[in-house]
């Protein structure tokens, strides 16, 4: 699945809620330096590559950055250190902007585990 649909996707099925999220598209490489307003919000993270679609899709109540780039330290599904530093390895973080609307993170989480069927699932759905 192209990076594109991912997104299009989101706004498709949460078009009523879009100014409640701050949308990130960083690579792997940037994360290392990577600021932004909203960044260490609660929300959800999909990591994704270019010739693998979407890896590993996870949230977090609290700092979805920070949950992201652990995945990668504690080589997740015993693929996920393989990606650190691959050009072609995005990390997209979909955050909430106030803490009040973090249940939309749940609801979000869960269509992204649906709809994109990730290589490493969360585990949540049961």
């Amino acid at each position: 699945m192209k990076i594109e649909k991912v997104k299009a996707s989101f706004e498709s099925e949460f078009s009523s809620v879009l100014g409640k999220f701050a949308v990130y598209d960083i690579t792997l490489d940037q994360a290392k330096n990577f600021t932004g307003d909203f960044i260490w919000n609660p929300g959800v993270y999909i990591f994704w590559n270019a010739s693998e679609g979407v890896i590993k899709v996870g949230r977090h109540l609290t700092n979805s950055f920070n949950r992201a780039l652990e995945h990668i330290r504690d080589n997740t599904g015993g693929k996920m250190q393989e990606l650190d530093g691959d050009p072609d390895t995005h990390l997209l973080l979909f955050n909430i902007k106030l803490e009040k609307d973090r249940y939309w993170v749940a609801a979000l989480e869960i269509f992204f585990e649906l709809e994109l069927k990730p290589k490493i699932s969360s585990g949540r759905l049961g």
